[in-house]
Order: C-alpha cells, then structure tokens, then sequence
C-alpha cells in the first residue's frame, strides 16, 4: 500500500468495519442512539461502559453481556456538515450523464456553502463483547472489548475558490481550516463500581462511583497537527506565500505501508493482511471515573470523566511537514513544482515514536423516572445531557453537545418508544429515533440518530443506524 496523499487514508477509513459509547460526540450504544445520544444519567449495566462506569449498579439484573448474536451491538455514522444530498447531487450528479455548467450563481452558492470549510466525516463501532456482574453488597465488574474508528476531513474554502474562480491577480488563498483526522483503535477495558453513600436522611438517597481501566490497541492513525499555509497571486501571475504544516501517520505493520521515502522496503500491496487481530501500530492506557446520585426513584444524576490517557505510536511512524516561503513564477519549471507541492502537502519522512492523547470528555446529566402511570399510562424516563470534549480527536468536538432524550413504555407487550434531540458537537443538530424489544433475558434495539434521513432523505445532511442485542440475567 503505498501512501501518496493523506486522503487516500481518510477513504480507508470510510470503507473500514468497525458500542460504547466515545469522544463527546462519537458513536453510543444503540439504546442511547435512539435517545440522541443522551446516556449520562440513564444507562443501566454493560451500557454504561465508556459513559459512566458508576452506572454499572443501574438496573435489577445481576448479569448482562453482549455478543455478536443474536444481532451484533454495531453502530454507523457519516455524513457531511454543509451538503445534503439535493446538493451532491446537483453540484456533481451531472445532467443526462453529462457534467453540469455552473453559472455564477450557483458558483456563488457553492462558495457559500465552504465558507467555513466543508468537513466530510465518518464513525463506526462495535462491542466485541462485554459482560457484566452486579452483587448488592461487593459491587460491580465488568469486562469488554470495542473497536471504533472514525475519520473527519475538512476542506477549505480555498480549494473550491481556486476551482471556480482560478488564480485571481492580488488574492490571497487561506488553507488554514485544512485539517485531517482518523484512526482504528480497541479498548481492552475492565470496570468496577459500588455503592459510596447512602443515607435515608440526606438530601441523596444513594451514591455509586465508578471506574473504568483501558488497555487501548490503535491500529493506524493520520492527524494533522498543524496547517498554517496561504498562498497570494501576483500583477504579474508570480505565486508567493508561506507554508507551515504537520502531520503525523502511523500502520500496523499487517497494513503492510510503504511510504515513497521507503526505498528499502520490497513488499507489494498482495501481501497486506488486514483483518481484526492485527498487531497494533500504538498501544496505550486509559481510564474513567464517574459518579451517579439518585433522589428517591424520581431523579438520577450523573457525572464523569472519561478516555483520560494517551497511545503512544511506534510502528510504521511518518510525519509529513512543509514549512517556508512559497514562490513560483514559471509553472513549466518542474523544481519550482515539486517545491510548492512539499511544501503546500508536506513532504514525507521518517519518524520515530509520537505520542496522542484519547477522545478525553467530559459528561453531566439528568434524567427523571415517571413510573407507575404517572400523568400518562406505563413507564416515561426523560433525561438530558451535557457533553464537552476535551480535544478534538476522532469522535471528539470541543464544541459542547446538549441532549434531551425521552424513553416510554406504555404497557407490556408494546416496544420500548424513545426519541431525542442533540444540539452542538461534530454533527450539530439531530432528531432521534429508536425501538426496543424486551423478552425478558434477551432485548434487541434499533436505532437511528438521524430520523431527517428518513424522513426527507434529500435534504439530509448524515445518516445513521444502530442495531444491537443484550442478554441479561
């Protein structure tokens, strides 16, 4: 596999397979799907993992797992923040086969929706397995396995001005907002939580606290640590600027890379060997600690800090940087080419070891329990979320994501009924929507974060699905 341009990675990570929940705005378990993603103060058992491991004593049974049957617990995710599916496909579907001319009025229409970068992103995850153990008077553990990956790719507005217009005379080109980020990593993680307070007296009735250790497998990644480039067009059609970019990738080594600096390597694409148990390109640690308070059976309230830790790089390492001045006055000199395409897409070479952090985020909620046919027949829980990322990492967003999710079971044999709305984050505003069928030992789920695609698939901007199943006990 030979690495020419970051892109080509990022569509690795489109086309990957790949249910906790992760980073502030990621990928949730299924059931939390359905509720916007809204998780922080009603998740019960195995689903709490990655969220709030003090909300492991959630829920009456003392054992749940998840395996890949009946249904896989498998989440997916992609989408664009700037262009529905009516835009794709009028700017680049064609007409009758042929391709279309843009006027200046969809020239202009087409600059506005880049006005602050285009970014294209995609997730996926899923529970290898997971089980859990709950005893009233030693607490609880659980065990789990999950894979995410994910990838976001954002273009600046620069690049669409070029196409349109060309190198205007006097115009300065900004590819500041150019950013590319994605990665496959495994949490390897065991939990534990019990009971810290409890008091008939005080204003909580009972508090839990919990934490979540991480051994954490990454099996590649590409992030652009820096893009400060901008080039400006001359009377005279001279091209100068600065360049200032940085990035960093890193393979397992049954990806079988070879990068264009790599003339020792002899290894062809055939022999790459990509499957789930591959070695890991980084390994690391991580951790998650969390707190969850109840008042009565009324309120739940919850808090937690979760994926504190780091990975650290070492196997198939390259860091790809352009820095200096920019100047090209002659495009039939091929020197002066190779220069600025170095320096304007970085030239690659050897790295040694790199260290990252993970989706670190932060989580509050609140949820209030209408049981027992209160105002309206069967069970209702509402609830609401606070997330923030940390860092902008795959499946992260420093941008803040509020929720508000609503779960009613109107009697017996009727599905579990929920619906959400998510605010802020990577995708910005959803409507959710999700079933659940409860057999006792056996629930299976399905889930989508995006009901505007079903509803009015064009105008969509992402889609997404859920499905998942829970043995309990």
């Amino acid at each position: 596999m030979k690495i020419i341009i970051p892109v080509l990675i990022f569509i690795l990570t489109l086309t990957s397979a790949s249910d906790a929940q992760y980073g502030s705005s990621g990928n949730s378990d299924v059931r939390s799907t359905g509720l916007a993603k809204t998780s922080n103060a009603i998740s019960q058992g195995i689903y709490s993992l990655g969220i709030n491991p003090a909300n492991l004593l959630n829920g009456s049974h003392s054992v749940d797992f998840i395996s890949l049957l009946p249904l896989p617990n498998l989440s997916l995710k992609t989408g664009t923040d700037f262009l529905s599916i009516n835009e794709v496909n009028y700017f680049f579907g064609g007409v009758d086969g042929e391709g279309r001319y843009l006027n200046e009025q969809d020239k202009e229409r087409l600059r506005d929706l880049f006005e602050d970068g285009g970014a294209v992103f995609a997730d996926a995850s899923v529970n290898l397995f997971a089980i859990s153990f709950k005893n009233e008077s030693i607490g609880a553990i659980a065990f789990s396995i999950s894979d995410y990956t994910a990838g976001k790719l954002i273009f600046p507005e620069a690049v669409v001005d070029l196409a349109l217009t060309g190198n205007i005379q006097n115009k300065t080109y900004a590819f500041d907002d150019e950013k590319v980020n994605s990665w496959w990593i495994r949490n390897y993680s065991i939990s534990y939580a019990r009971n810290i307070y409890e008091s008939k007296n005080g204003f909580f009735d009972k508090v839990n606290g919990g934490v979540s250790l991480k051994i954490v497998h990454g099996f590649f990644y590409i992030g652009t640590e820096k893009a400060e480039t901008s080039i400006n067009t001359g009377n005279t059609n001279e091209i100068t600027g600065k360049a200032d970019l940085l990035a960093y990738t890193s393979f397992s080594d049954n990806m079988n890379v070879k990068y264009d600096f790599d003339s020792s390597s002899t290894s062809d694409e055939s022999s790459s060997d990509i499957n789930p148990f591959m070695g890991p390109a980084g390994t690391g640690w991580g951790f998650d600690l969390g707190l969850n308070a109840s008042v009565g059976d009324l309120w739940n309230l919850s808090i937690a800090a979760t994926d504190i830790g780091v990975i650290n790089w070492k196997r198939n390492t390259a860091e790809f940087s352009g820095s200096g001045d920019i100047f090209l006055d002659d495009i039939t000199d091929k020197e002066q080419w190779d220069t600025l395409k170095n320096k304007i897409f970085g030239e690659a070479r050897r790295r040694g070891s790199f260290t990252t952090g993970l989706a670190a985020a932060l989580r509050i909620g609140a949820s209030c329990n209408l049981l027992n046919d209160i105002l309206i027949p069967g069970d209702l829980i509402l609830a609401f979320d606070y997330n923030q990322g940390l860092n902008s990492y795959p499946g992260n967003s420093v941008i803040p994501r509020f929720s508000i999710g609503a779960e009613w079971k109107p009697c017996g044999w009727i599905p579990y009924l929920r619906t959400g709305i998510s605010v802020g984050g990577i995708d910005g505003f959803n409507l959710a929507f999700g079933l659940g069928i409860d057999m006792n030992i056996l629930e299976l789920h399905l889930a989508t974060s995006d009901l505007q695609a079903l509803i009015a698939p064009n105008s969509a901007e992402h889609i997404s699905l859920a499905v998942g199943s829970r043995w309990k006990f």
